[in-house]
């Protein structure tokens, strides 16, 4: 009568022990023996292991993917400042260009403006005579038909004066303001405040908001 333990051993490793049998009755020859030998070493040895010659490559190769990640982030740092850099100066030209289009236009503006100023200046000593001629005439005969002729002259010219955008500066009893009035004397007064304007010896213009010729006056002092 056959043991528990035996019918569950070969229950467990019948395969094994018929293997094992079939081997007894089998001859093997020495090349044979040779390659189970090598299996079983194979087996025995488990995983096998990178030699050094491959762990050398690995190396090499993840020194250069790092060598070549290290040259493109220098590139790609590189490519950003010169984009910042093209970008100020893009800024820079914009900047420029705009402030020389508003200069030049300004200079147009300036141009048509005070075009006249060379004429203008020209006829002033001409209206600056006909001022003399009137005041000398009047002291002499008011009535005069050659004193109204003149008149009419200078007033036909400070038409053609203000036409222009050209007009006189009012100075008389003004106070003294050297952007418009230039003083050559002074005269004590006690009816003006000090630096009063009380005389103007020659009439100043301004052509648009430019003075072309100020006032030449006489300036108030304390009497």
């Amino acid at each position: 009568m056959e043991s528990p333990f035996r019918k569950g051993f070969e229950a467990e490793y019948g395969d094994l022990l018929f293997v094992m049998a079939e081997m007894k009755k089998k001859t093997f020859s020495p090349d044979e023996l040779d390659d189970f030998a090598v299996e079983v070493d194979a087996d025995d040895m488990g995983p096998e292991e990178p030699d050094a010659e491959e762990l050398d490559t690995e190396d090499v190769a993840a020194a250069e993917s790092a060598a070549t990640t290290k040259l493109f982030m220098e590139k790609i740092k590189k490519l950003e400042a010169e984009v910042v850099q093209e970008h100020e100066r893009t800024l820079r030209f914009a900047a420029e260009l705009d402030n020389l289009r508003r200069r030049s236009a300004r200079e147009q503006a300036d141009l048509l403006r005070y075009s006249g100023l060379e004429v203008i200046r020209s006829i002033l000593p001409v209206m600056d005579n006909l001022q003399r001629a009137i005041a000398a005439a009047e002291q002499q005969n008011a009535d005069d038909p050659l004193l109204e002729g003149v008149r009419m002259v200078y007033q036909q010219l400070s038409a053609a004066l203000e036409k222009n955008n050209c007009q006189k500066i009012h100075a008389e009893h003004e106070p003294f303001d050297p952007k418009f009035h230039e003083a050559i004397s002074q005269m004590p007064s006690d009816e003006f405040p000090e630096n009063t304007v009380l005389i103007v010896t020659q009439d100043g213009y301004m052509l648009a908001d430019r003075v072309i010729r100020p006032s030449q006056v006489i300036v108030s002092k304390k009497a």
